[in-house]
């Protein structure tokens, strides 16, 4: 009898790993996966198949690694796709057609009438209450945790899609690379920008705005070579904003200032303005077609090698 009751419980014990193994079977392509982000931790069970972007830029890293989604955010450009030409050989080479959401809000029937299995939003502000209503629909994925809202480096959001995407593969670390020797030949070919203070300026609401070192474009200038001055970051806020008055102008003196969005007209008007080193030894590059633009704003594995065959010439003359 002691035997009999000996074999019923192992062999009900085997049932109960049998049933565990089918219920949460070894996966070997890694899933499921449980990745933390800003807004907390999410599983995601399988593969994704229908991925819905509303980061603003997600779609460039999304093609970087091989995936189409079936849903894109705009920022801004009205681009086929909402598609910048840097990426547009990626997104034909992948068949990729997907829906465009347009507007500054998030549109949640929108994205459920898109039947997505996985929902991201890497870059840009994503609030709880949309978290939350979106993650009634499929697991959402928010920007990288432990950065301000625009200010994640685009290797942590490069290596957070992917994990979301694909579980992390080796490709995110062959992406990160090349582009990593990119800006290391950059800095040999121009030993000139190191040490040099550089910052990106804009002319908004009547007064100048820069950004912090933290932010993605500044950023771009120090993997360069350039320092940001300690006294334009004493003045950025928490999310990386510096905003000048006219008389704090003089602070704009740097070795190198880039302005992404043009109006170099607007601004040489301005008799303070033109009294500046900055303007005196034409230290000021001004970015005036809209391609180029958007591509140092946007700051993807895409966009970020486009501006590297076009804007470190212009930088170099700058400086010297």
């Amino acid at each position: 009898m002691i035997a009999h009751a000996l074999r019923s419980l192992l062999l009900l014990a085997g049932l109960a790993v049998a049933v565990c193994v089918l219920a949460f079977p070894a996966r070997a392509d890694g899933f499921p996966v449980r990745i933390r982000h800003a807004l907390g931790e999410t599983t995601i069970p399988q593969p994704p198949k229908r991925i819905v972007a509303l980061g603003y830029t997600d779609q460039d890293f999304l093609y970087a690694l091989g995936h189409a989604p079936v849903g894109v955010r705009e920022w801004w450009g009205r681009q086929p796709f909402a598609t910048w030409p840097w990426a547009e050989d990626e997104r034909r080479a992948l068949g990729a057609e997907p829906a465009v959401l347009r507007g500054p809000a998030i549109d949640v029937e929108w994205v459920l009438a898109l039947e997505p299995d996985l929902i991201v939003s890497a870059y840009g502000a994503l609030d709880r209450p949309t978290y939350e209503k979106l993650s009634r629909i499929a697991p959402v994925i928010a920007a990288p945790a432990g950065y301000p809202a625009w200010g994640a480096p685009w290797q942590a959001r490069l290596r957070l899609l992917d994990q979301a995407t694909s579980g992390g593969t080796a490709e995110t670390d062959t992406i990160v690379r090349s582009i990593e020797a990119k800006f290391a030949e950059i800095r040999r070919r121009h030993p000139e920008f190191a040490g040099k203070s550089a910052a990106v300026a804009d002319l908004r609401s009547g007064q100048f705005t820069l950004w912090g070192s933290h932010t993605p474009a500044v950023r771009f200038l120090r993997e360069l070579g350039f320092r940001f001055p300690a006294d334009l970051e004493a003045r950025a806020d928490a999310a990386g904003w510096i905003r000048l008055s006219l008389e704090q102008a003089p602070l704009l003196d740097v070795d190198m200032l880039l302005w992404p969005n043009g109006k170099r007209k607007e601004v040489e008007k301005m008799d303070l303005y033109r009294t500046l080193k900055v303007h005196l030894e034409d230290r000021s590059v001004w970015i005036d077609d809209p391609a180029l633009s958007a591509a140092i704003w946007f700051q993807t594995p895409l966009s970020i090698e486009f501006v590297l065959e076009q804007l470190p010439g212009r930088m170099g003359e700058a400086v010297e």
